[in-house]
């Protein structure tokens, strides 16, 4: 009889709950008094508690809210990992306050909640046949995730945690490509994408140049001198370099010069005039904003990327005019008589080699390290060289040097394996976008490969001298074109078999 009662009871309580929330959506004279009740706890708050405290609370709502919308509707948690990656920082620097928890975790989090969302539809889990499993990308990534695993045993390694953090980014990357696979399942998805990620890079390397045409704003230009590391890295002799919305110069050159390779691509392949224009117009604006990061790595990149596609593109009439006129820019800015602009001379600086003291240094660090390298061949540990390695592994030898390069670092922590699987890794992505671009027929997939393999290959580049690959938003793009190689061609043999009927 009390069971029964409960029962009914929580029936009507239920009932009467979603009568009133979602039936009516609190448009009820209850409804209406309980919002005012909450207005007037969230006054009482700001006034005689906190105003951190209300703030707090709704926040908190509209996370919850929000990761609710991403379950539901994967696609916005997808796209909203992008979008979130440009602002995570913008807090910090508007308050000029240390942020409450790593920013990196709140894109990682948000890919595995939509991954929950994914999982769970149809429409999306269908896409994952037996092609994706059997792929050389996706068995070679699970290859690696194998290999980073194993290395919790590694004996030079003293950090678990070091090593549960690495490990753990790497398969949220793998759960991205795993979405991406799945979102991509039309020709016309891929090419929104494509459509996406030149706005989202646009708007970044916009807002570079305003920092560069009309200078930092007040609480950016707080920020940066309340930490006099933070303008060490900023300003060098005198060139303040631009960041836009991200972490740092370095992590923002490697996207302007990604994207503007990207962009530039595009530009060469459209047969609109005015589309065209367009991308010339942001390819020129993407190139600005890579020189005003001051990031010589971002200046190879560019130059990278245009060798890169001038070889692939070779046999095209147009390739060969643009190459000309590209050799002809380079040499010029390389030998014009301008000596007092410091734009300039910072992207020439790019090419003296081991004459800078920089790439000097990086020179000395590689030799120091090479002994230590090829006495462990499984590396001294994940998350042991470097900055990182002074967090999780204070004191040991890999700590000590600077690695300064993606490649570098690998090899000391993973050792020549670990280096070697990466470069095969790489060499098989290429493979994956090379092999349909020449097969395919379509004119707009054609140039889709084009733009996303200079892009990825200048990202390869860039790993030589920088961490590149590994930051936001430049990782998500990487394993979302990943995705596009695999995908993209399919959609090219449907259309030829639709010719053919």
């Amino acid at each position: 009889m009390v069971k029964n009662l409960l029962h009914k009871t929580s029936e009507t309580v239920l009932g009467w709950l979603r009568y009133h929330i979602l039936e009516r959506k609190l448009t009820t004279g209850l409804g209406i008094s309980l919002l005012g009740l909450i207005a007037i706890g969230m006054s009482y708050l700001t006034v005689f508690v906190s105003p951190g405290a209300s703030i707090g609370i709704v926040g908190a709502v509209a996370g919850i809210l929000f990761f609710i919308l991403c379950m539901m509707y994967p696609k916005v948690g997808y796209y909203a990992s992008y979008v979130v990656c440009l602002f995570l920082l913008l807090p910090v620097r508007l308050f000029n306050i240390q942020a409450l928890i790593p920013t990196g975790l709140i894109p990682e989090y948000l890919s595995y909640l939509t991954l929950l969302g994914v999982i769970t539809r149809q429409e999306y889990t269908k896409e994952v046949d037996s092609k994706f499993w059997t792929n050389t990308l996706t068995v070679w990534i699970g290859v690696l995730l194998f290999y980073y695993l194993l290395q919790i045993v590694n004996p030079s390694g003293a950090s678990k945690m070091g090593w549960f953090n690495f490990f753990r980014k790497q398969v949220s990357f793998a759960a991205f490509f795993y979405m991406s696979y799945c979102f991509f399942n039309t020709k016309k998805a891929i090419m929104f994408f494509s459509k996406f990620w030149v706005v989202l890079s646009s708007i970044e390397a916009l807002y570079a140049c305003k920092q560069q045409w009309f200078g930092y704003t007040s609480w950016e230009t707080a920020w940066l001198m309340a930490d006099a590391n933070r303008v060490d890295l900023f300003v060098n002799g005198g060139f303040v370099r631009r960041f836009g919305l991200l972490s740092d110069p370095a992590a923002a050159g490697i996207l302007y010069a990604s994207s503007t390779v990207f962009v530039l691509v595009l530009a060469l392949q459209e047969k609109n005039f005015r589309l065209r224009l367009l991308y010339y117009a942001l390819a020129a604006m993407h190139f600005m904003a890579t020189s005003y990061s001051g990031t010589r790595t971002a200046t190879m990149m560019v130059v990278a990327g245009v060798v890169f596609y001038c070889i692939l593109t070779l046999y095209q009439r147009r390739t060969i005019i643009f190459s000309g006129v590209f050799a002809l820019m380079f040499v010029g800015l390389m030998v014009a008589p301008i000596y007092d602009n410091m734009i300039i001379n910072r992207l020439r600086s790019t090419f003296e080699g081991s004459k800078d003291p920089s790439n000097l240094v990086r020179d000395i660090n590689r030799a120091i390290a090479q002994p230590y390298v090829w006495s462990h061949p499984i590396g001294g540990g994940l998350n042991t060289a470097g900055l990182v390695g002074t967090i999780y592994n204070p004191g040991h030898f890999c700590s000590m040097i600077p690695p300064d390069s993606a490649y570098m670092q690998t090899m000391m922590e993973q050792g020549p394996i670990g280096l070697a699987l990466l470069l095969i890794f790489y060499y098989l992505i290429l493979r994956a976008g090379i092999k349909p671009f020449y097969r395919v027929r379509d004119p707009e997939i054609k140039t889709q490969y084009a733009a996303n393999l200079v892009s990825v290959f200048s990202l390869m580049v860039a790993q030589y001298s920088q961490m590149a690959i590994g930051q936001y938003p430049n990782v998500l793009y990487f394993y979302s074109a990943l995705a596009i190689f695999l995908k993209l061609h399919q959609f090219d043999s449907a259309n030829a078999d639709e010719a053919n009927n």
